[in-house]
């Protein structure tokens, strides 16, 4: 699939709720694993329990058994139905990284005709430096 075509799978799961202060639904994403499957998610915040749509897409990901990112993309739509794609946050980033190294070559897509490593979005990875 292209890039387009993802962004635009990823914005098709957008269905808010919005509920007793809860928002659930706002951000959708695709996930595509590197035997080639695809993995959706969306996000949730209810109460103090937050997932991102990231989480949710790895989760169904590690359920098949599958630890290899190849391309993820996530979605989120203003009011007036204006889609924008959203990088991954520190901790979806990270979440990546941890559960396979490799993950670090993940194509991210942060626009239709634009893709980055994941490395690139995650500076300083291994850095470690024992203080003197």
């Amino acid at each position: 699939m292209t890039n387009e075509e993802l962004i635009n799978e990823a914005a098709s799961l957008i269905n808010v709720r919005a509920d007793n202060g809860n928002l659930i639904g706002d951000v959708g994403c695709v996930l595509v694993s590197g035997n080639g499957n695809i993995y959706y998610g969306v996000c949730a915040a209810v109460g103090s329990n937050v997932f991102c749509a990231e989480q949710s897409a790895i989760g169904s990901m590690l359920t098949a058994g599958e630890y290899d990112v190849k391309k993820i993309v996530a979605t989120w739509k203003d009011e007036k139905g204006n889609v924008f794609v959203i990088p991954p946050c520190g901790n979806c980033r990270q979440l990546m990284y941890q559960m396979n190294h490799a993950n670090l070559d993940t194509d991210v897509i942060l626009d239709k005709a634009k893709l980055v490593k994941l490395r690139e979005l995650l500076p300083y990875y291994d850095w470690w430096k024992q203080v003197s």
